[in-house]
């Protein structure tokens, strides 16, 4: 199957065609930490003007939330728990008075929405990765929609399909979104088949595609050192064959929380 050149018409996420085109950054603008290099890979694809602004909101909710949820000091996340308290208005001065009761808004949602973490012993839903590191310990825990972190994931995918072929992910072809303990290790044997992507200390990514059909591709995503994705592209009747095998994260319905509720995101692709 001929996948579709490049238009630059058609939003890479929805798949319409859009009138306005604007750039979209495949790894989140905000969440490259502050070790990145000047010559970092910082990939750019066609969204429509709501896509762009909707995953630019979802995308800042998240780093909130998972700035609150890695090591601090870790150099792949550098500079992220403080652009997230800073979001909150803390630490930061000179703000308007429109902008401070904005962000004190946002600080208030946070805290409202912080648990116990000895409610949550024993509970199933904590996303691997995420939490403190070493000797550190935490009293509250935060809830991160898995939705939304599986649509971030996927917009990478797409992204960089995008950009390695000139591809739109369109019908009969479809994604689905895993989350793993650690890194995928792949034989030596391998490696010479492993496209590897590096968008600074901030994400690695890894591509392999299959040989009887080069659009059956896999990728594994590496975020901050910490999220670990592995986003399979393939036919959707497979993928859809193959639901009942899919391990899907178990934990807070998201009906139960008003703030954790995701617009649907429904790609309507048409010729």
């Amino acid at each position: 199957m001929k996948e579709e050149t490049i238009t630059g018409s058609r939003c890479v996420h929805c798949l319409n065609v859009t009138e306005t085109s604007e750039l979209d950054h495949v790894f989140p603008k905000s969440w490259y930490p502050d070790t990145t290099p000047g010559n970092a890979q910082r990939w750019t694809v066609p969204s429509c003007p709501r896509c762009n602004r909707e995953f630019g909101q979802l995308e800042k909710d998240l780093l909130v939330r998972l700035a609150l949820c890695i090591d601090p000091q870790s150099d792949a996340a550098s500079g992220l728990a403080s652009r997230a308290l800073r979001s909150m208005g803390i630490d930061v001065e000179g703000l308007s008075e429109e902008e401070r009761l904005h962000r004190e808004g946002l600080r208030k949602k946070i805290h409202f929405e912080l648990m116990p973490k000895a409610d949550l012993a024993g509970k199933p839903g904590a996303i691997p990765g995420l939490g403190p590191s070493g000797e550190q310990k935490a009293s509250f825990a935060i809830p991160v929609p898995w939705a939304s972190l599986s649509m971030v994931a996927e917009k990478i995918a797409r992204g960089c399909e995008y950009k390695i072929g000139s591809r739109f992910v369109k019908p009969p072809y479809g994604l689905h979104t895993f989350i793993r303990k650690s890194e995928m290790t792949f034989p030596e044997a391998m490696k010479a088949d492993v496209k590897v992507i590096s968008f600074g200390p901030g994400c690695r990514v890894r591509r392999i595609f299959a040989s009887e059909d080069p659009n059956v591709v896999r990728y594994w995503i590496t975020i901050w050192n910490t999220l670990h994705f592995r986003v399979a592209i393939d036919q959707e009747i497979y993928l859809q064959e193959s639901e009942a095998n899919y391990s899907r994260p178990e934990g807070l319905d998201p009906l139960e929380t008003p703030s954790m509720r995701i617009r649907p995101y429904l790609r309507n692709y048409r010729d």
